[in-house]
């Protein structure tokens, strides 16, 4: 990893995490139960499956003006004027 990437390294970890949680949800404990809660385990799995690869994206921009939402004031280069 290089530095900026060295730097967010909570969110690969808590990326890493979130996902495999969520594989273990819709895998195996969602397998174990029976009927309307065995679906809504699965849809929780799959929700945290794909949060934990959002949390992962999220860590791998490089530059904030890279986002493709965004969070600041209005503009992509943060020079706080209106396009």
């Amino acid at each position: 990893m290089n530095g900026v990437m060295r730097k967010r390294k909570a969110f690969w970890i808590g990326g890493t995490l979130t996902g495999l949680s969520g594989v273990a949800l819709a895998r195996l404990v969602a397998t174990g139960l029976e009927g309307h809660l065995a679906t809504m385990a699965l849809a929780a799995g799959f929700t945290l499956v794909i949060a934990g690869i959002a949390i992962i994206a999220s860590a791998t921009r490089r530059e904030p003006s890279e986002a493709f939402v965004n969070t600041g004031n209005g503009t992509a280069d943060g020079d706080g004027r209106t396009p």
